[in-house]
């Protein structure tokens, strides 16, 4: 894998090399200056679907302080991103780390800490969540990422080829196309570069699959936004639809049930998570 040193920017609005997040750069193409505020670039486009703009809404709620969002609402993810996910794609060799969508950016930290040579760059398509919550994980887990950044993960604001590692969890479900995304996370994955992508599959059978779609196409409604539900067979499909094939995705194993074909038969009536793992 190559090094870098820090990650690329190109511009979101017309795609034009940036540079380096650093002091204010400016787009080469369009002229836009990115600046960092609290701590976070927005590197989102200037225009945006509604939906995206909903999901800046949706995750700002007001309420639960950072730690115990943390420690009490995200704890089990917290142990399993840090002991079953991450070490499959980050050890001490990676040099450059990218979340999409991390919410909290724990699992930034925690690539931080795998890695500490590495420069991790943590996004989300809210800059106010980061500000509010990511940037405080970073100094609660004692690692905090190079860059917090805003970005849209359909149109990803980095040069092509330049991580060696990138990771999303639960994220796609809930964007318009999460086909592009993976063609996106595919552009900006080094030589030798692996992503990872954690991603629940909704259940199958038609009693089960209507319960679960009622719920999410209300919550939708409510707040704008395109989280639907997805069944494995259409994940299928949506690897083929990026170019990516329906080898890069497998049922994650569970700690009673570890078999995948069981994983399967029991996901016609619960949701199961899934893993996309793409190694360029």
């Amino acid at each position: 894998m190559g090094t870098v040193d820090l990650p690329r920017v190109r511009c979101p609005d017309c795609g034009k090399a940036v540079g380096p997040p650093a002091r204010e750069p400016v787009c080469q193409g369009c002229g836009r200056r990115f600046a960092a505020e609290g701590g976070v670039w927005d590197l989102l486009p200037a225009s945006r679907d509604a939906v995206k703009v909903n999901e800046d809404r949706a995750h700002v709620e007001a309420g639960l302080p950072t730690w115990r969002r943390l420690f009490m609402h995200k704890r089990y993810w917290l142990e399993w991103c840090d002991a079953d996910w991450l070490p499959t794609i980050v050890d001490r060799r990676t040099r450059s780390f990218l979340e999409i969508g991390g919410g909290l950016c724990y699992a930034s930290a925690l690539a931080k800490a795998k890695a500490p040579g590495a420069h991790v760059v943590a996004t989300d398509v809210s800059a106010r969540y980061l500000r509010h919550h990511a940037v405080s994980v970073g100094r609660i887990l004692g690692a905090s990422a190079d860059v917090y950044a805003a970005a849209d993960a359909e149109t990803l604001p980095f040069e092509d080829g330049q991580f060696d590692a990138v990771y999303s969890q639960v994220v796609l479900y809930r964007l318009p196309s999460p086909a592009r995304a993976l063609r996106e996370i595919a552009r900006v994955l080094a030589p030798g570069g692996r992503y990872l992508g954690i991603e629940r599959a909704s259940p199958w059978a038609w009693p089960w699959h209507a319960r679960e779609a009622r719920t999410m196409r209300a919550r939708a409604e409510s707040q704008g936004i395109a989280e639907r539900p997805i069944r494995y067979r259409e994940w299928v499909s949506i690897l083929v639809e990026s170019g990516l094939g329906a080898e890069h995705l497998e049922p994650v194993p569970g700690h009673r049930v570890r078999a995948a074909r069981l994983r399967r038969l029991g996901n016609a009536m619960r949701p199961i998570y899934v893993a996309i793992r793409l190694t360029r």
